[in-house]
């Protein structure tokens, strides 16, 4: 047997006793790795951050409702007032691209009525949604398209939202703060301790959120009920959040 042979046999022999004696294979790289993890001292912190700005983009989502005991009738006449919506949304000026159907339904629903002070019958109605979604970056027209929208046959304002037409650099911006805060939490908690944060171990994404500033169907009748002029909507800052969880050691 060569040389080269023998020293093969005797390395395969040893590998078998130690997984005979240990019950498992050694893995020497492994094993450092986790001791050199073990009696790491770790600080865990959260950080946070709110961020506020304004707005640079509305979107209006109105409805046209019609309602007929014939579903023809009901389909004809929403057909009828959508359109005229939508033609006095585009001789305002708007794009075309900026007005779109978001949804469209019909169904029917039962209503009981009193023939006489004795009897009751139920009667069949049909109800045809047509809901449109509208931007603009002119804020300061948003009242005007309402109200020009509610003349022409809109007769639901479901509700305005105040958005960021970007709000990208805004999500990055939270998160660098956010893990600035948990690195001076750190800081100042081993300040505390005697001790200094010596690096980073790990950090983890907790959270990023955007809040566009939104007007409800409510708060919209209220505004529009508080004069005849043109309805006054005015915005309010929006809102992006961040957070993130990490760990120092010292």
């Amino acid at each position: 047997m060569s040389i080269k042979n023998t020293f093969f046999t005797f390395f395969f022999i040893l590998v078998v006793v130690i997984i005979v004696l240990f019950g498992y294979p050694v893995n020497i790289p492994t094993a450092y790795a986790a001791n050199e993890n073990e009696g790491q001292k770790i600080i865990q912190t959260y950080g946070e951050a709110e961020l506020t700005a304004s707005a640079d983009l509305a979107k209006i989502s109105l409805a046209i409702e019609t309602r007929s005991s014939s579903a023809n009738e009901a389909v004809e006449e929403n057909a009828q007032l959508a359109n005229r919506v939508l033609v006095a949304l585009l001789n305002y000026g708007l794009p075309e691209d900026n007005i779109k159907t978001s949804s469209y339904r019909l169904y029917s629903y039962r209503e009981a009525q009193k023939a006489d002070s004795e009897t009751e019958q139920e009667q069949v109605y049909y109800q045809a949604t047509n809901e449109m979604l509208i931007s603009t970056i002119q804020l300061d027209t948003v009242g005007e398209i309402i109200d020009l929208a509610v003349k022409a046959g809109a007769n639901n304002i479901n509700y305005i939202n105040f958005e960021l037409s970007d709000p990208q650099e805004l999500m990055f911006q939270a998160l660098k703060m956010a893990t600035e805060q948990a690195r001076r939490k750190a800081e100042a908690i081993a300040e505390g301790a005697g001790e200094t944060i010596q690096q980073l171990f790990s950090i983890r994404e907790e959270r990023t959120s955007y809040t566009p500033f939104r007007l409800e169907d409510t708060m919209l009748k209220r505004e529009m009920a508080v004069s005849r002029a043109p309805t006054p909507i005015s915005p309010e800052a929006v809102l992006v959040r961040a957070s993130v969880m990490a760990e120092f050691s010292f």
